[in-house]
């Protein structure tokens, strides 16, 4: 995208212009006008537009006269901040760091050190971080010690312990002293051998995402209706792991009444998840990706017929409110996203060791007891077979009957970790999912 001088100058003030608008009416609605406010609509186009002067006396290799301009800007909106400071008493630097982000807006739309794009983009982030003003006061005049200290929580583990774990495959040969203990007894590992245990990071990562999906749901629901938040936030973990979304909002299940509501967000994270069949099947196998698109079509708009269905009925639950809220306080429950990591490990490893007995001799059979882990290395499996080792049409029989087979899985893990109540809805649910593939192959 090619601008020529004068339009971006003119993006320069129109951009500024509509800082100001933002800052100026949200002065208006919190009745702040006051004496040391940087201004409005003209005084941010100004500054915009003396941003882009200055840049275009920089790209004039004059240096002297750009320090000149920028320090008397920065030096300018000192002043503005203590003056304002000295007499209504405000302390938020809002105004003022708006007004230096204009200022080099204006300067990034005529210099070649940021693309016209991505100036743009600045812009739209910082309209946007301005305007949500008023929600993210409400936000943070509600948080309370408790959940300050369940942020702080999650920070360790997402962002602390995650990073560092080795993200590498540990397997049985890797146990210290199993070798000699096999060797004393004249025994062999044989298949089991190179068969994955564990790996930190991965395992870690669930957690990681289980909570994870709990505390957007929570930011998401202080600043929207809890169903919407719901729906959102698991929708979006429906694309990393539907499996994980729906073991989250089965544990909420028992601090929650509203049990169509959780069944709803749980089918709309089923139908993002087949999101990640596009993304692992087409750079391996495009012509596998073609053929099996119909029936991905059909899951996903059963996935979401059913989660609308769900959520919009009137629920017949009847729970006490005040008990539910004094249960959803806390934000989050590591132990049950420990709890499910180490079932996922359990898991895996009984299906490797299925998959090693069956091999490729049992595809069908290996890849349904396999689905019970996920289906990312089914996927990428069957993208590797299609057309070659199997046809396109055992391949889709395959991914209906994985499909299927993933859903029960989920169902299973939905009784274990929810309530019961909860179980029966998603079996429902999930049920008719898991039937819609196969209608996707009798179909072909």
């Amino acid at each position: 995208m090619i601008f020529s001088l004068p339009i971006k100058l003119l993006l320069a003030v129109v951009f500024g212009g509509l800082i100001g608008l933002e800052r100026e009416s949200s002065q208006s609605k919190d009745n702040i006008k006051h004496v040391g406010s940087v201004g409005g609509i003209r005084t941010y186009s100004l500054i915009a537009l003396l941003g882009a002067l200055s840049g275009l006396i920089l790209d004039q290799n004059l240096p002297n006269i750009f320090l000149l301009i920028a320090g008397t800007m920065c030096a300018l909106v000192v002043v503005y901040y203590f003056v304002g400071t000295s007499i209504t008493g405000r302390t938020g630097l809002t105004t003022e760091i708006s007004a230096v982000f204009t200022f080099l807006i204006g300067f990034f739309l005529v210099t070649n050190i940021l693309s016209t794009q991505l100036t743009i983009a600045i812009f739209v982030m910082i309209l946007l971080i301005l305007s949500i003003k008023i929600k993210t006061q409400k936000f943070a005049l509600g948080i309370s010690h408790k959940e300050v200290e369940s942020f702080i929580s999650y920070a360790i583990i997402a962002l602390v312990i995650l990073p560092f774990l080795p993200n590498k495959a540990f397997f049985i040969t890797d146990i210290p002293g199993i070798n000699a203990l096999l060797d004393s007894a004249n025994l062999s590992l044989g298949i089991f051998a190179k068969m994955e245990i564990l790996n930190p990071y991965r395992l870690w990562f669930i957690v990681a995402l289980i909570t994870g999906i709990d505390v957007i749901g929570y930011i998401l629901g202080r600043l929207m209706s809890k169903k919407q938040s719901l729906v959102i936030a698991s929708t979006a973990a429906g694309v990393v792991s539907s499996t994980s979304a729906i073991q989250s909002l089965a544990v909420k299940s028992h601090a929650n009444s509203k049990l169509d509501r959780l069944v709803g967000a749980a089918l709309f994270a089923n139908a993002a998840s087949m999101t990640q069949v596009f993304l692992l099947v087409t750079p391996l196998n495009a012509k596998l990706t073609f053929y099996l698109f119909p029936t991905i079509i059909i899951i996903g708009l059963a996935s979401l017929l059913t989660g609308v269905y769900f959520l919009t009925r009137k629920s017949t639950n009847k729970g006490d409110s005040k008990h539910e809220a004094k249960k959803e306080e806390k934000i989050f429950s590591l132990m049950p996203a420990l709890k499910f990591a180490v079932l996922l490990i359990v898991v895996r490893v009984v299906t490797k060791t299925a998959l090693a007995f069956f091999g490729q001799s049992g595809f069908l059979i290996s890849s349904m007891i396999g689905a019970f882990a996920g289906l990312d290395a089914i996927l990428i499996n069957l993208a590797e077979l299609a057309g070659k080792a199997i046809t396109f049409k055992s391949a889709l029989l395959t991914f209906a009957a994985v499909n299927a087979t993933n859903m029960l899985a989920k169902t299973i893990y939905s009784f274990m970790q929810g309530k019961k109540e909860f179980g029966y809805k998603i079996l429902m649910g999930l049920g008719v999912v898991a039937i819609s593939g196969f209608i996707g192959y009798f179909l072909k």
